[in-house]
């Protein structure tokens, strides 16, 4: 008699390919082509108020690939794909630390790059803290897009202490 999780795993697997997911990542055509124009008209100016709020050019890397879910093309211009749950923490955060002279430099000595992707292995569902890490002057964000979008004051925490205890 099969067990519950064998036949889980048989009716993911029936289900999977219906929605569109592939093995390789980074999603179909219509993925690759929704992220590629987030990537130009979306991001650049969001790109810019995150160095803004850093107070400097800080080089900010998106990994599109990890964060194109598949199956969510027509969302990722959607504030609530990336803006509201990663993007406006991060841009909050940022401003918070670099709101005093102490802050900004802070911020410019120690803050070297800003990476924001997604491991669905190892990103939280809530505990955001877990998600943040800052080493060698790297400050890494690994949270799923379109998700808890409500909880912004948590992430705001979890990148504040972060960095606090860093910088």
């Amino acid at each position: 008699m099969p067990n519950t999780r064998s036949i889980l795993l048989f009716a993911a697997l029936l289900v999977l390919p219906a929605v569109g997911v592939q093995a390789e990542g980074g999603g179909g055509l219509a993925e690759r082509r929704a992220i590629a124009a987030y990537s130009k008209d979306v991001w650049p100016p969001l790109e810019k108020s995150i160095q803004d709020a850093a107070g400097f050019a800080v080089p900010v890397s998106l990994d599109l690939k990890s964060l194109a879910l598949p199956g969510y093309a027509d969302s990722y211009g959607n504030d609530d794909y990336l803006r509201k749950p990663i993007i406006d923490p991060l841009i909050k955060a940022l401003s918070a630390i670099g709101s005093d002279e102490m802050g900004r430099q802070a911020l410019k000595d120690k803050l070297k790059a800003i990476t924001i992707s997604y491991d669905e292995a190892t990103a939280p569902a809530s505990n955001y803290r877990d998600g943040v890490a800052f080493a060698d002057g790297a400050l890494k964000l690994n949270w799923r897009p379109y998700a808890n979008v409500d909880d912004f004051d948590p992430r705001v925490k979890a990148i504040t202490d972060i960095l606090e205890k860093n910088l």
